[in-house]
């Protein structure tokens, strides 16, 4: 019950006082898969999805700070954690961070070598993202020890396009398994496998184009999710999250 004192007068209320809702800060940093490139909605693709269920196991307010910048490498999401104040004043008071990259250190590599990049040639980008992602995990830990961290994988847009692309598909799934591998090393670090989204369950055909095309991907660029595709990627962190959810739930 409300008590108000005016003009030396006690006035007793019915009306119950409303407590103000706690918030639930969460940061997420990384590439154009953080930022929401190829999202119809142009509200941040997974970072404006996981907002509902971590509201709802939560009971709190939640926010989600996108620090995602389109066409950035590892290297570069490194030094924006190193050195940008308010992404580091963010992941200090983060209750969870969550990551993407590798994505474009993969096509540099591709870039550079071509559909002709060998294993061996794409371990020498895969060994730079991984000293990268090491001095990001121990970055982020010097501002928040408690943070549970959440990186995600990479996977390969051209799966049903390149078919023929020698190696390409060993190259991701070594690329993922030295990532999990990677998280394993540190406490509360989480690795989300998002591989899915190069082998969709049923392919889309248009007889008027000729073509087969995935349906998880923007049509645009045939590289980014669309908004079906920013969907699986926050069905597989919220199923991560669920996994994990005594390092996070209030």
């Amino acid at each position: 019950m409300l008590v108000i004192i005016f003009a030396g007068r006690i006035i007793w209320s019915s009306q119950p006082v409303q407590a103000q809702q706690k918030s639930f800060p969460v940061t997420a940093v990384g590439d154009s898969l953080t930022y929401g490139v190829g999202d119809p909605t142009k509200r941040g693709g997974y970072c404006y999805l996981i907002q509902k269920p971590l509201k709802r196991a939560t009971k709190q307010k939640v926010h989600v700070d996108n620090f995602g910048i389109s066409g950035e490498t590892s290297k570069q999401i490194l030094k924006r954690v190193q050195s940008k104040d308010n992404l580091r004043q963010a992941l200090k008071k983060s209750r969870i961070v969550i990551i993407t990259a590798g994505g474009n250190d993969v096509m540099h590599a591709l870039r550079a070598r071509g559909l002709r990049l060998s294993q061996s040639q794409l371990l020498k980008y895969q060994d730079a993202y991984t000293a990268n992602m090491n001095n990001m995990i121990k970055e982020i830990r010097s501002l928040n020890s408690r943070a549970p961290i959440y990186i995600y994988g990479i996977y390969n847009p051209y799966a049903i396009y390149f078919k023929k692309v020698p190696g390409m598909k060993m190259a991701i799934d070594n690329w993922n398994q030295n990532t999990r591998l990677l998280t394993q090393d540190y406490h509360r670090v989480h690795f989300v496998d998002i591989s899915a989204l190069a082998q969709p369950k049923k392919l889309q055909y248009s007889k008027k184009n000729q073509e087969t095309t995935n349906p998880l991907l923007y049509t645009k660029d045939y590289f980014h999710p669309n908004r079906q595709g920013y969907q699986l990627m926050t069905d597989k962190l919220w199923k991560k999250l669920q996994a994990t959810k005594t390092e996070w739930r209030p």
